[in-house]
């Protein structure tokens, strides 16, 4: 039986070939877009999965208010992880890390800058990097030690075995190599090439981190198994201020294995997160594959009159129905399967290019069978449901009447037909609209005006001792010809991770207890940033230090409440400062938000950034060059490293022009589809009206008037499909764009463009049949009359 079911499906696919190529080609882009997307969605959720203590592995987070706006963040108290290990039973271990960052080491003649941080033991106890050499636990107990990752070891000591091997660090301190541990696996919250012994890290911060007073270090815990986690979290809600009263802190544990995709907090609640997208990739796939569906169920339906006098003599000599239907049902899986191959060919080849372009590591894993039964079950469901309506449509076919030529259903199956492309066009129209908003969207931020000027603008680390050499470098760098001004800061001017709500100024209210952020620059900060000052002066030399000054934002001055004139204000914070100047507000760490207030004051210390602007001029390579050469002869142990303001401020996009690209590729392939089926039915609606458009022809029609009488069929669905579209993505797009304080209004041209382009393509993709029957010569068509 299915030896046979099988000999006529292949011959059947032999003799329809342009049938078969459609639904073949279009079967096999729909599954070639759901298993991109089945392996995208599998990489999200497999993250973290490699730890062995997954389940007992949580985050602890704190929740702060400030001006009836809860804040959710990381960075907690130094001593709060040995207090959690010695007074929480629950909690079985715990441990510190500083944040991660890049660290230079350097063995005889290598030098690099290697990512990594500071952290206690425990973390090779709590979460699972198997070693190769040596022991991290212990090699994180010696501050002289230093653990590393097989890639690390290689890069450095080649085939040499690395333990027992000197790298220095920072070119401050010798550490020995005491441990190798296998290349983090890319699906990991924590990446590092090295890990450095906390001791290290807390010699150098033994100012701050033994007080509760400050939140500067993430801390993660591993729970006792069966650990009730409400249960604890209510103990640990008033935790830190039973160590320091003072505190607006409320802590809690939260489930590494959820922090990847559900890490969003809004009101200090859990609100989503990175499972937005993956829930939005998902449906886009599917529908995508629904539409390559509806494309089988078109053209099997539309070529009923080719199969009704088969079905028909079938039943007439004994066939039963559940036979007809096994055999129109062996035929969908045929070509399934065959477009299936295909869609994997096709993966295989675009994965390179698709993990390029969006920074992943996907690849179709011929050993995980998981994966494979997951494929072949979406290959079989997807011949299902493609073949299951044509096959109880054709099997139903009544032998008398088929057999005299009566075929029944004609309007009903071309009303079904005109519904299903118009579900297809809704889809596809819906996706052009949603990727013209998110394009125009990025685009109108990507314009924004700063409030500073990026252009010409460079950005120095600064490494080592580099940090405490800023007037000794300024007076050198100002002397380079194109070098307009020099400046330093503690932060990057794009992002600033520093604030306080501890700030006191004249007429403060209770409710005004809101967040500001506070940052750290030198002399002439405006003029090397770029920025307007919109009342006052920048700091200068010349006013007696300004040590005791500070500049505000113009959003600060506004929700401080502040009268003009805004200088001379006196504010408190630690110490007592005046307001020596007002800058216009400029665009920080989120570039779609409103600008939140900001303190800036003057520092005259150690300094993380130094900013030079420069003149954009055909000279500028050369000050550059000179630039280099001036940092490298005053920090001759460190690699020059430079970054273009301009060009970091513009990865801010980086993940919404990643969304954006899939939905132009998704809503590409949807329509490529949708057209794969719209030009096979039209090809058999022109063979099906062959006679009557002959005797149009005879009759005088022209050929645009039956090319227009052909297309115009088509056409009523696809702007059926524009007015359902329309209302279904503005609510959607309406959505999306509220969730940003920066960004556009929808428009009626983007709606417009989206219907032009879908019927365009439609169009476009009807004309080669509608032409081709218009200018058939009647007398063929007509001979057998």
């Amino acid at each position: 039986m299915l030896r046979n079911f099988l000999i006529l499906a292949l011959r059947n696919l032999r003799k329809n070939r342009l049938y078969s190529f459609l639904n073949i080609a279009g079967l096999a882009i729909g599954l070639a877009a759901g298993i991109l997307v089945l392996l995208w969605v599998a990489d999200e959720f497999r993250y973290n999965k490699f730890h062995t203590n997954l389940p007992n592995i949580h985050i602890i987070l704190q929740n702060q208010t400030q001006g009836g706006v809860t804040y959710t963040f990381e960075a907690l108290p130094g001593p709060l992880a040995a207090a959690l290990r010695a007074e929480i039973p629950e909690v079985k271990r715990a441990f510190r890390f500083s944040w991660p960052g890049q660290n230079l080491l350097t063995s005889g003649e290598k030098s690099t800058y290697e990512r990594g941080f500071y952290a206690e033991p425990d973390l090779f106890n709590v979460m699972t990097f198997p070693a190769i050499k040596g022991d991290p636990v212990a090699a994180l107990q010696d501050a002289g030690s230093v653990v590393i990752t097989e890639r690390t070891a290689k890069k450095f000591f080649g085939d040499e075995d690395p333990i027992g091997k000197v790298l220095r660090h920072n070119n401050e301190r010798d550490l020995k190599v005491a441990a190798v541990v296998r290349d983090v696996p890319p699906g990991s919250t924590l990446r590092f090439d090295v890990v450095l012994p906390f001791r290290i890290y807390e010699q150098m911060n033994t100012d701050w981190i033994g007080t509760w007073e400050n939140n500067s270090m993430p801390t993660w815990v591993e729970l006792q198994p069966g650990a009730d986690l409400a249960a604890l979290n209510r103990k640990l809600e008033n935790f830190i201020q039973g160590k320091n009263p003072e505190a607006a802190a409320h802590i809690f544990a939260y489930p590494l294995d959820r922090f990847r995709l559900w890490g969003k907090f809004e009101g200090g609640k859990q609100s989503g997160g990175r499972i937005d997208m993956v829930i939005m990739l998902s449906i886009i796939g599917v529908f995508v594959l629904l539409i390559a569906c509806i494309n089988f169920m078109n053209l099997a339906t539309a070529r009923s009159e080719h199969r009704a006098r088969e079905v028909g003599v079938r039943k007439v000599v004994g066939a039963q129905r559940s036979l007809i239907i096994g055999q129109f049902l062996s035929e969908a899986l045929v070509m399934t399967f065959l477009a299936l191959m295909l869609a994997m060919l096709l993966v295989k080849l675009a994965l390179p290019a698709f993990n390029r372009f969006f920074e992943k590591s996907l690849a179709l894993d011929f050993s995980n069978w998981q994966l494979w039964s997951v494929i072949l079950l979406m290959g079989a469901l997807t011949g299902i449901v493609a073949g299951s309506y044509p096959a109880f449509f054709l099997s139903s076919f009544q032998p008398v009447r088929v057999l005299k030529g009566a075929i029944t259903g004609g309007k009903t199956g071309s009303l079904l037909r005109r519904g299903l492309v118009t579900f297809q066009f809704v889809i596809s129209i819906f996706l052009i609209i949603s990727t013209l908003v998110i394009y125009l969207q990025i685009k109108h931020t990507q314009s924004r005006p700063l409030g500073y000027d990026a252009e010409n603008l460079i950005d120095i680390p600064a490494r080592g001792s580099m940090s405490g050499q800023f007037e000794v470098l300024k007076n050198e760098l100002i002397q380079i010809p194109g070098v307009e001004s020099v400046s330093a800061a503690s932060d990057n001017l794009i992002q600033y991770g520093s604030n306080t709500s501890g700030i006191q100024w004249p007429g403060k209210t209770d409710d005004q207890d809101f967040l500001i952020t506070i940052t750290q620059v030198g002399y002439d900060w405006t003029k090397t940033a770029g920025q307007k000052l919109v009342e006052g002066r920048d700091f200068s030399p010349e006013y007696g230090g300004d040590t005791m000054a500070c500049l505000l934002n113009r959003t600060a001055v506004q929700r401080m409440g502040l009268k003009e004139p805004v200088v001379g204000t006196v504010i408190r914070h630690d110490t007592t400062m005046t307001v020596i100047g007002v800058v216009e507000d400029f665009v920080f760490n989120d570039p779609f938000a409103k600008p939140e207030p900001m303190v800036m004051y003057l520092h005259k210390g150690n300094m993380s950034h130094f900013f030079v602007r420069f003149r954009n001029d055909d000279n500028w390579r050369q000050s550059l060059a000179q630039i280099e050469k001036v940092v490298k002869a005053n920090n001759p142990s460190y690699p020059f490293e430079f970054k273009f303001t301009k060009e970091e401020y513009q990865k801010n996009f980086d993940e919404m022009r990643s969304v954006g690209q899939l939905g132009n590729i998704f809503g590409g392939l949807a329509i490529f589809i949708s057209c794969l089926g719209l030009f096979g039915l039209s090809a058999f609606v022109a063979e099906r009206r062959k006679k009557e458009i002959g005797i149009r022809k005879v009759l005088g029609a022209s050929v645009s008037g039956i090319w227009f009488f052909l297309s115009r069929d088509f056409l009523k669905p696809v702007l059926m499909a524009f007015i359902l579209a329309v209302p279904l993505a503005g609510m959607a797009m309406q959505k999306l764009l509220d969730r940003f304080d920066y960004r556009i209004e929808l428009s009626w041209w983007i709606f417009a463009v989206a219907g032009v382009v879908a019927v365009v393509v439609a169009l476009f993709t009807v004309s080669f049949q509608g032409l081709k029957a218009a200018m058939f010569n009647p007398v063929k068509s007509l001979r057998s009359e």
